[in-house]
Order: structure tokens, then C-alpha cells, then sequence
């Protein structure tokens, strides 16, 4: 399955692309290179418990207590997120799902070696074959949804796993945000070609970035460390990548029965949805006050362009 690393590399538009004609093909594909760079890296261990504290103060504020629920993470990769959220909340029960049973054997270890393995477990399973109903009362997945053949389909899945008034948090790359890093990711399709392995376009990709006097590590966030492999294949060799407006993500958990709670970026800051708190000019906030909410949206998408997507939405 190497070598159809850049075969199945998806153009970004602003049109929200079709899925491929092989979604199969794209899943394996995906599982294959997450199985040979299993990820988050061993270095991001304990970098995640800032988000497991925003989440618990918003449950608070939202009056869901976690205590004996049941919180799903969903692609959870090596589990390092779902680690840090564990600690932050030592009466919730926890399970991931990942496609790569490396990366699940991965998150299993730190959660035994953490003491937690009674609370906490990962699993392999694919999310789009996922057929969980009203099972989970918190749902993250992080860094998942632009990774799927069919994006919506993937909203239609997780919502469809979350039990009444249960939350779920995105995290998406996003379109308008994400232009400086698609120009870095042409750069590296045009330097490559099909035919060479993961370790041959990892060696490019770091004689480039080092070379380059333009290049910034700083268009993706965390700022991508070019030494290490798998965050140089995640960030600039993954096989399936999209990046997504907000409007659309939106009009998605709307159409599933969800309610936007709020939009933060990947380091948790509120980015407000109030056109108000963009512009001083009455006539046009009144003008997008009188549009849709995801057109709404779509202006705020415009104007703030976040590179990262977290969205957080509670089913009624």
C-alpha cells in the first residue's frame, strides 16, 4: 500500500469534494501508514492535559457531571490524548477506538503503566464501520474527520454514538486557515514521485525544510518538529487529507440534531461566533445577523480563517 501514498492525496477546494470512488481503498490506505508511524509520538505524552481541563470546566458549565460515564475517544491513535483526559477525570470510564492495532497496543501500555488500565481501554475498530448508538456521553476526535473518505459521513457517526445531551469536540483542519501549509504540501507532491517508500520522502521532506529559508514549522499546530519522522509523515506525507470550511461542519451537527455550543482553536481559545465582535459597521452586522447560521458562520470562517477547527456541539 506504499505506493499509493500521493495516488490518494486529495486536492482541496472550496467545494467540498465528493468521496473517492474507492472509500476502501482510502481507509486501508490510511490504516497502513498509521500502523508503520503510529501517532501521536512518545514526545506528545502529557501535552494534552490543558485540553482535558477546558473540557472539564465546560461539562461543569453545561451541568454534566462525568462521574460514572462513559467517554469515547474517537480515532484515539496511541491514546495520548485520552490519557491526559483519564487523569483529569478519575471517576469517568474511558474507551478509544483506533483503525492501526499498533497504535491501540501503543495506548493500551500507557494506560496500564499509568495505573488506569481497569478504567481506560482502546480498541481496534474503524469509525466508519462504527455502529454504536447512544453509547457515549463525550466523544472527542481529534484530528480524524479530514482524514475520512466522506467527512459528513463521519459527523453522521459520531453524533449517532452520543447518548441525549451528550457533547462531542472536532477537531478539523480548516480551509481558509490552512493555505500557507497547501502551498508546503504541493512543494513536497512536486519534489516526490509515486514510486518511493515512506523512508526515501522522509528524507526529502527534511533536506527541504531544512534547506528552505522560507520554510516555517509554525503553519501547523503544534509546530510540526521536522526530526521526527512520524510527525513528518503525519503532517506532510499523510495519504488522505482535506481541509474543511466551518460552514459546512456546521450545517453537518446541525442536520444530526446538534447545537453549537462554541468554536475554539487547537490551544482551546474561544474563537467567538458574535459578527459583532469583528466589525463595528451596524448595517453589515445586521446584514449577517439575517443570514443562516451556518452562512453566519461562514463569515466568521472568512474573516477569523482558524487553521484548526474545534467545534463543540451537544445533541438534543
Amino acid at each position: 500500500m506504499k505506493k499509493l501514498h500521493y495516488h490518494l492525496r486529495q486536492e482541496s477546494t472550496v467545494k467540498i469534494p465528493t468521496p473517492p470512488p474507492d472509500a476502501k481503498q482510502v481507509v486501508e490506505a490510511v490504516g497502513n501508514m498509521y500502523h508503520q508511524f503510529p501517532f501521536p509520538p512518545p514526545q506528545r505524552k502529557h501535552t494534552y492535559r490543558q485540553h482535558a481541563v477546558f473540557v472539564h470546566q465546560l461539562l461543569k458549565k453545561l451541568q454534566i457531571n462525568p462521574k460514572g460515564k462513559l467517554f469515547g475517544d474517537i480515532a484515539c491513535g496511541t491514546g495520548l490524548m485520552m490519557l491526559d483526559y483519564a487523569l483529569e477525570f478519575p471517576e469517568t470510564r474511558f474507551i478509544g477506538y483506533d483503525i492501526s492495532s499498533k497504535s491501540v497496543d501503543l495506548a493500551n501500555k500507557y494506560f496500564q503503566k499509568a495505573g488506569i488500565g481497569n478504567r481506560v481501554h482502546s480498541f481496534i475498530k474503524d469509525i466508519t464501520k462504527l455502529k454504536d448508538k447512544e453509547e457515549f456521553s463525550y466523544i472527542v476526535s481529534w484530528g480524524t474527520i479530514h482524514h475520512l473518505p466522506n467527512p459528513k459521513e463521519g459527523i453522521h457517526i459520531l453524533c449517532r454514538a452520543l447518548k441525549p445531551n451528550g457533547v462531542l469536540r472536532t477537531g478539523i483542519y480548516g480551509y481558509y486557515g490552512n493555505w500557507e501549509r497547501r502551498i508546503q504540501l504541493e512543494i513536497v507532491d512536486t519534489i516526490l514521485d509515486n514510486s518511493m517508500d515512506f523512508s526515501t520522502k522522509i528524507k526529502i521532506v527534511q533536506a527541504w525544510a531544512k534547506g528552505d529559508k522560507t520554510f516555517k514549522n509554525t503553519h501547523t499546530a503544534p509546530p510540526v518538529d521536522i526530526e521526527d519522522k512520524t510527525w513528518v509523515v503525519d503532517e506532510f506525507l499523510h495519504v488522505w487529507e482535506q481541509h474543511l470550511r466551518l460552514k459546512d461542519i456546521v450545517e453537518w451537527l446541525t442536520n444530526e440534531g446538534m447545537r453549537i455550543i462554541c468554536l475554539t482553536d487547537y490551544y482551546d481559545k474561544i474563537i467567538s461566533l458574535n459578527i459583532s465582535d469583528y466589525s463595528s459597521n451596524s448595517v453589515f452586522i445586521k446584514r449577517v445577523e439575517r443570514l443562516s447560521f451556518p452562512e453566519h458562520c461562514h463569515l466568521i470562517d472568512l474573516i477569523t480563517r482558524p487553521y484548526w477547527i474545534s467545534l463543540f456541539a451537544q445533541k438534543v
